[in-house]
């Protein structure tokens, strides 16, 4: 959904794309939403659906001319049921997906599956988008933060990829990835953190604090900065809250010990009591008394 929004900002500045129409669909749109977008999609002589695979089956759109998948899906059956959105009613139509070199026993795996593939490279004189999605994210958190989503988002479902066999994500080439989505410096997640994934390829943003870029949408960027206000005041309120919290756990802490302390002094009262019980009791039996 993420990447949804993201190309949905970027694709409209690309020259090839300016009179094209594009429409979004996800999951997270309420039905009536979804409804709208297909029927207008499905009006449309020319055009461009951005989808997940809320798209992926169930859908009747006629005419469609090339599917384009932007990751190899789990399951080879939401592979067939993505490509059969076109070529439908004996129609031509085509359908490409996107691979990277190491993620090329995807082709043989789908091969067995009986559905083959024909390898086409991509065109040399291709624009870099990489320099618009950055300048957008730098003049609108909205793209920004778009891009850092999408880019968790798609490291985390292909480390929980059905098959990981093929596509591990321990190769994965952040680095790139995080330039491809338009990043302007690399997340702090545990996924990087912790695993030697390669950096190698993104060049960050110097001199940019990410606090700083505002949203274009002044109501967003109205409750941006009343939730930074709140944020600033929270630290004070925490303090206060945690002197509370030692001052209560010293006072219980306090009574625990006097209430041990006080069991303590009545213990040691009766063993004196049982001592002197204990003589009283040796002297009349010796007679002393």
């Amino acid at each position: 959904m993420c990447l949804c929004g993201l190309l949905g900002v970027v694709l409209p500045q690309l020259t090839a794309l300016k009179r094209v129409s594009l429409i979004s669909l996800h999951g997270k749109m309420k039905q009536i939403a979804r409804e709208k977008a297909l029927a207008s999609f499905t009006s449309l002589q020319d055009g461009i659906l951005l989808c997940t695979d809320v798209a992926a089956r169930g859908l009747d759109i006629p005419g469609v001319d090339c599917i384009v998948q932007y990751d190899p899906p789990q399951d080879p059956n939401v592979f067939v049921h993505r490509v059969g959105r076109t070529a439908r009613l004996g129609r031509q139509g085509s359908a490409i997906v996107f691979l990277l070199p190491k993620e090329e026993a995807y082709v043989e795996f789908l091969r067995i599956k009986r559905i083959p593939l024909e390898e086409k490279m991509c065109c040399e004189d291709a624009l870099d988008v990489v320099p618009l999605i950055r300048d957008a994210a730098k003049k609108d958190r909205d793209v920004m933060e778009k891009g850092l989503r999408a880019f968790v988002s798609y490291i985390r479902a292909y480390k929980e990829h059905h098959c990981n066999f093929i596509l591990r994500w321990k190769d994965l080439e952040i680095g790139k990835l995080g330039m491809g989505y338009g990043l302007l410096q690399l997340p702090s997640m545990s996924e990087v953190k912790q695993n030697s994934l390669s950096t190698a390829g993104f060049i960050a943003v110097e001199d940019l604090n990410l606090e700083e870029i505002k949203f274009k949408d002044k109501s967003r960027e109205k409750q941006r900065k009343k939730n930074l206000q709140i944020k600033k005041e929270k630290p004070q309120e925490d303090k206060t809250h945690k002197a509370k919290a030692a001052m209560k756990n010293a006072t219980m802490v306090m009574k625990k010990r006097t209430a041990k302390q006080r069991r303590a002094k009545q213990s040691a009262e009766d063993d004196d009591e049982l001592t002197r019980d204990y003589r009283l009791l040796k002297k009349l039996k010796k007679g002393g008394y």
